[in-house]
């Protein structure tokens, strides 16, 4: 059975890290959705952990490692600076996009807080 999606995903090439009891793991984002990201990253992750997960450019989020294949691994984002990926993938004007869009001051979701990075990135 095929699972289907309720929203699209937008290819990206972003650089994250990932943030597990083990240590932090430097990863790459292959695409996002609304509140989700496909990342290869060389950390042991087992499904229905949660993480830390950084996206530069944007800040820190918790996720929950939703499935793991192949080296690929699925995020579900549960909170952070703004957990809709999605639009700064599609705001960019880049397809794939090669880093988050800007959304500045005229985003209601906007918040002058930023978490510190505080994992390195690839």
């Amino acid at each position: 059975m095929q699972e289907k999606r309720r929203d699209e995903r937008l290819d990206v090439m972003w650089k994250a890290g990932i943030r597990t009891d083990d240590g932090d793991f430097p990863c790459k984002i292959d695409d996002v959705s609304t509140a989700g990201a496909k990342v290869r990253c060389e950390a042991d992750l087992k499904p229905g952990e949660i993480v830390e997960f950084h996206v530069d450019g944007i800040g820190e989020f918790a996720a929950e490692v939703k499935w793991i294949e192949n080296g690929v691994t699925g995020l579900f984002l549960q909170g952070g600076p703004d957990v809709l990926l999605k639009k700064y993938a599609e705001l960019s004007g880049e397809y794939p996009s090669t880093e988050p869009a800007d959304k500045g001051d005229n985003d209601p979701l906007n918040s002058s807080v930023r978490f510190p990075p505080r994992i390195k990135s690839v």
